[in-house]
Protein backbone atom coordinates (compact mmCIF):
# COMPACT_ATOMS: atom_id res chain seq x y z
CA UNK A 1 0.00 0.00 0.00
CA UNK A 2 1.59 3.26 -1.02
CA UNK A 3 2.12 5.98 1.57
CA UNK A 4 -0.69 8.26 -0.05
CA UNK A 5 -3.43 5.43 -0.18
CA UNK A 6 -2.14 4.66 3.45
CA UNK A 7 -2.59 8.13 4.41
CA UNK A 8 -6.08 8.82 2.39
CA UNK A 9 -7.77 5.71 3.75
CA UNK A 10 -8.98 7.11 7.15
CA UNK A 11 -9.60 10.28 6.11
CA UNK A 12 -12.41 8.94 3.20
CA UNK A 13 -13.54 6.62 5.99
CA UNK A 14 -14.16 9.18 8.51
CA UNK A 15 -15.80 11.57 5.93
CA UNK A 16 -18.22 8.33 4.98
CA UNK A 17 -18.78 8.21 8.57
CA UNK A 18 -19.71 11.61 9.22
CA UNK A 19 -22.02 11.46 6.05
CA UNK A 20 -24.17 8.68 7.48
CA UNK A 21 -24.51 10.33 10.91
CA UNK A 22 -25.72 13.51 9.21
CA UNK A 23 -28.70 11.55 7.38
CA UNK A 24 -29.64 10.07 10.85
CA UNK A 25 -32.50 11.74 13.13
CA UNK A 26 -31.04 12.14 16.33
CA UNK A 27 -34.87 13.25 17.96
CA UNK A 28 -38.15 11.29 17.93
CA UNK A 29 -40.29 12.77 15.79
CA UNK A 30 -41.75 11.02 12.70
CA UNK A 31 -40.29 11.59 8.94
CA UNK A 32 -42.60 13.44 6.65
CA UNK A 33 -43.47 10.66 5.05
CA UNK A 34 -45.31 8.73 8.36
CA UNK A 35 -48.39 8.36 8.16
CA UNK A 36 -49.83 8.50 11.98
CA UNK A 37 -53.13 8.20 13.33
CA UNK A 38 -54.93 7.23 10.22
CA UNK A 39 -58.04 5.24 11.23
CA UNK A 40 -58.19 1.84 9.51
CA UNK A 41 -61.24 0.42 7.94
CA UNK A 42 -61.54 -2.70 9.38
CA UNK A 43 -65.34 -2.90 8.01
CA UNK A 44 -63.75 -3.76 4.67
CA UNK A 45 -60.96 -5.77 5.56
CA UNK A 46 -60.36 -9.13 3.40
CA UNK A 47 -59.06 -11.08 6.22
CA UNK A 48 -62.16 -10.27 8.26
CA UNK A 49 -65.76 -11.76 8.47
CA UNK A 50 -68.28 -8.89 8.46
CA UNK A 51 -71.58 -10.90 8.88
CA UNK A 52 -72.95 -14.71 9.65
CA UNK A 53 -73.54 -15.26 6.11
CA UNK A 54 -70.27 -14.73 4.75
CA UNK A 55 -69.20 -17.64 7.61
CA UNK A 56 -71.29 -20.37 5.81
CA UNK A 57 -68.09 -21.67 4.14
CA UNK A 58 -66.61 -22.03 7.45
CA UNK A 59 -67.74 -25.49 8.87
CA UNK A 60 -66.44 -24.79 12.16
CA UNK A 61 -68.84 -22.26 13.08
CA UNK A 62 -72.18 -22.98 14.10
CA UNK A 63 -74.87 -22.56 11.19
CA UNK A 64 -78.04 -20.51 11.11
CA UNK A 65 -77.57 -19.62 14.64
CA UNK A 66 -78.11 -15.95 16.22
CA UNK A 67 -74.96 -14.31 17.03
CA UNK A 68 -74.21 -10.63 18.06
CA UNK A 69 -71.81 -8.00 17.37
CA UNK A 70 -69.48 -7.26 19.69
CA UNK A 71 -66.00 -5.53 19.82
CA UNK A 72 -62.99 -7.27 21.05
CA UNK A 73 -62.67 -5.45 24.72
CA UNK A 74 -66.86 -6.33 24.65
CA UNK A 75 -65.66 -10.01 23.69
CA UNK A 76 -63.01 -10.20 26.50
CA UNK A 77 -65.24 -8.52 29.20
CA UNK A 78 -67.67 -11.30 28.04
CA UNK A 79 -65.03 -13.96 28.64
CA UNK A 80 -64.04 -13.10 31.96
CA UNK A 81 -67.85 -12.71 32.95
CA UNK A 82 -68.22 -15.91 31.58
CA UNK A 83 -65.64 -17.27 33.53
CA UNK A 84 -66.00 -15.45 37.10
CA UNK A 85 -69.90 -16.90 36.69
CA UNK A 86 -68.73 -20.56 35.93
CA UNK A 87 -66.11 -21.15 38.45
CA UNK A 88 -65.82 -19.49 42.10
CA UNK A 89 -62.42 -20.40 42.06
CA UNK A 90 -61.69 -17.52 39.22
CA UNK A 91 -60.03 -14.09 40.58
CA UNK A 92 -59.84 -10.69 38.40
CA UNK A 93 -57.19 -8.25 39.62
CA UNK A 94 -54.74 -6.13 38.62
CA UNK A 95 -54.34 -2.13 38.23
CA UNK A 96 -57.38 -0.36 38.04
CA UNK A 97 -59.73 -3.32 36.99
CA UNK A 98 -62.27 -2.69 39.88
CA UNK A 99 -62.75 0.56 37.72
CA UNK A 100 -63.40 -0.81 34.08
CA UNK A 101 -59.68 -0.84 33.27
CA UNK A 102 -57.66 2.11 31.01
CA UNK A 103 -59.78 -0.01 27.79
CA UNK A 104 -62.58 -0.61 29.64
CA UNK A 105 -62.25 -4.88 29.24
CA UNK A 106 -63.32 -5.52 33.19
CA UNK A 107 -66.48 -3.08 32.82
CA UNK A 108 -69.00 -3.99 35.59
CA UNK A 109 -67.18 -7.01 37.15
CA UNK A 110 -66.69 -5.68 40.43
CA UNK A 111 -70.34 -4.85 40.99
CA UNK A 112 -71.50 -8.05 39.78
CA UNK A 113 -68.60 -10.11 41.33
CA UNK A 114 -67.89 -8.00 44.55
CA UNK A 115 -64.43 -6.26 45.83
CA UNK A 116 -63.28 -10.33 47.17
CA UNK A 117 -63.19 -11.52 43.62
CA UNK A 118 -62.58 -8.92 41.34
CA UNK A 119 -59.95 -6.06 42.81
CA UNK A 120 -57.15 -3.68 42.04
CA UNK A 121 -53.53 -3.87 43.36
CA UNK A 122 -50.35 -2.02 43.68
CA UNK A 123 -48.53 -0.10 41.06
CA UNK A 124 -46.32 -3.59 40.93
CA UNK A 125 -46.75 -6.01 37.81
CA UNK A 126 -43.98 -7.90 40.09
CA UNK A 127 -46.07 -8.27 43.05
CA UNK A 128 -49.69 -8.81 40.38
CA UNK A 129 -47.94 -11.84 38.94
CA UNK A 130 -46.53 -12.91 41.81
CA UNK A 131 -49.29 -12.82 43.60
CA UNK A 132 -51.30 -14.59 40.97
CA UNK A 133 -48.65 -17.60 40.76
CA UNK A 134 -49.26 -17.88 44.30
CA UNK A 135 -53.26 -18.29 43.82
CA UNK A 136 -52.89 -20.38 41.01
CA UNK A 137 -50.60 -22.82 43.04
CA UNK A 138 -53.48 -22.87 45.37
CA UNK A 139 -55.95 -23.97 42.95
CA UNK A 140 -57.31 -21.02 42.17
CA UNK A 141 -57.98 -19.44 38.46
CA UNK A 142 -56.57 -16.13 38.63
CA UNK A 143 -56.58 -13.68 35.98
CA UNK A 144 -53.95 -10.87 36.70
CA UNK A 145 -53.92 -7.56 34.11
CA UNK A 146 -50.99 -5.70 33.63
CA UNK A 147 -52.01 -2.55 32.37
CA UNK A 148 -49.64 -2.07 29.52
CA UNK A 149 -47.30 -4.86 28.47
CA UNK A 150 -44.51 -1.91 27.98
CA UNK A 151 -44.45 -2.66 32.13
CA UNK A 152 -44.45 -6.22 32.56
CA UNK A 153 -40.70 -6.60 32.33
CA UNK A 154 -40.09 -5.93 36.47
CA UNK A 155 -42.13 -9.17 36.02
CA UNK A 156 -40.45 -11.77 34.17
CA UNK A 157 -38.39 -13.00 36.65
CA UNK A 158 -41.68 -14.34 38.20
CA UNK A 159 -42.83 -15.44 34.78
CA UNK A 160 -39.87 -17.03 33.79
CA UNK A 161 -38.19 -18.13 36.87
CA UNK A 162 -41.47 -19.43 38.82
CA UNK A 163 -44.77 -19.80 36.79
CA UNK A 164 -42.83 -21.34 33.83
CA UNK A 165 -40.79 -23.64 35.78
CA UNK A 166 -43.30 -24.77 38.39
CA UNK A 167 -44.19 -28.27 37.49
CA UNK A 168 -40.73 -28.97 37.04
CA UNK A 169 -39.70 -28.33 40.56
CA UNK A 170 -42.79 -30.03 42.14
CA UNK A 171 -41.66 -33.31 40.19
CA UNK A 172 -43.78 -35.92 41.00
CA UNK A 173 -46.10 -34.22 43.15
CA UNK A 174 -48.39 -32.89 40.60
CA UNK A 175 -48.32 -29.33 41.70
CA UNK A 176 -48.89 -26.46 39.01
CA UNK A 177 -50.00 -23.49 38.24
CA UNK A 178 -51.93 -24.55 35.50
CA UNK A 179 -55.35 -22.05 36.39
CA UNK A 180 -53.03 -19.05 36.05
CA UNK A 181 -53.61 -16.46 33.16
CA UNK A 182 -52.08 -13.31 32.31
CA UNK A 183 -53.57 -10.53 29.99
CA UNK A 184 -52.30 -7.24 29.00
CA UNK A 185 -52.47 -4.88 26.19
CA UNK A 186 -49.65 -4.47 23.68
CA UNK A 187 -49.03 -2.40 20.46
CA UNK A 188 -48.63 1.01 20.11
CA UNK A 189 -51.08 3.79 18.89
CA UNK A 190 -50.16 6.31 17.13
CA UNK A 191 -46.90 8.57 17.81
CA UNK A 192 -47.22 5.68 20.35
CA UNK A 193 -44.91 3.81 18.23
CA UNK A 194 -41.80 6.35 19.18
CA UNK A 195 -41.68 5.62 22.83
CA UNK A 196 -43.70 2.37 23.85
CA UNK A 197 -42.75 -1.29 22.82
CA UNK A 198 -44.36 -2.73 19.41
CA UNK A 199 -45.21 -6.02 20.35
CA UNK A 200 -47.80 -8.14 18.14
CA UNK A 201 -48.04 -11.67 19.29
CA UNK A 202 -50.72 -13.17 20.90
CA UNK A 203 -50.74 -16.91 22.67
CA UNK A 204 -54.38 -17.28 23.46
CA UNK A 205 -54.64 -21.31 23.89
CA UNK A 206 -56.31 -22.65 27.23
CA UNK A 207 -55.61 -26.08 28.46
CA UNK A 208 -55.56 -27.95 31.58
CA UNK A 209 -52.04 -27.69 33.75
CA UNK A 210 -51.10 -24.81 31.37
CA UNK A 211 -50.11 -21.15 32.00
CA UNK A 212 -51.75 -18.83 29.42
CA UNK A 213 -50.58 -15.20 28.65
CA UNK A 214 -52.58 -13.20 26.48
CA UNK A 215 -51.58 -10.17 24.21
CA UNK A 216 -54.27 -8.09 22.98
CA UNK A 217 -53.45 -5.27 21.09
CA UNK A 218 -54.67 -2.05 22.04
CA UNK A 219 -55.24 -0.76 18.21
CA UNK A 220 -58.01 -3.84 18.19
CA UNK A 221 -59.70 -3.23 20.95
CA UNK A 222 -62.35 -1.81 18.79
CA UNK A 223 -62.93 -4.42 16.14
CA UNK A 224 -65.96 -5.61 15.69
CA UNK A 225 -66.87 -9.77 16.01
CA UNK A 226 -69.41 -11.91 15.77
CA UNK A 227 -70.57 -13.57 18.87
CA UNK A 228 -72.51 -16.85 18.71
CA UNK A 229 -75.12 -17.57 21.20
Amino acid sequence: MSYVTRNLLPYLVRKQICSIVRQQRSYSSPPASARLNVPIDYSTHSLLQHSSSSLQNHPEYPRNQASNRLNLFQAINSALTHALRKDERALVFGEDVAFGGVFRCTMNLATEFGSERVFNTPLSEQGIVGFAIGCAAQGMKPVAEIQFADYVYPAFDQLVNEAAKWRYREGSTGGNVGGLVVRMPCGSVGHGALFVAPMHSRVDKVADRVEVITLNHRNLYSLIFLDYE
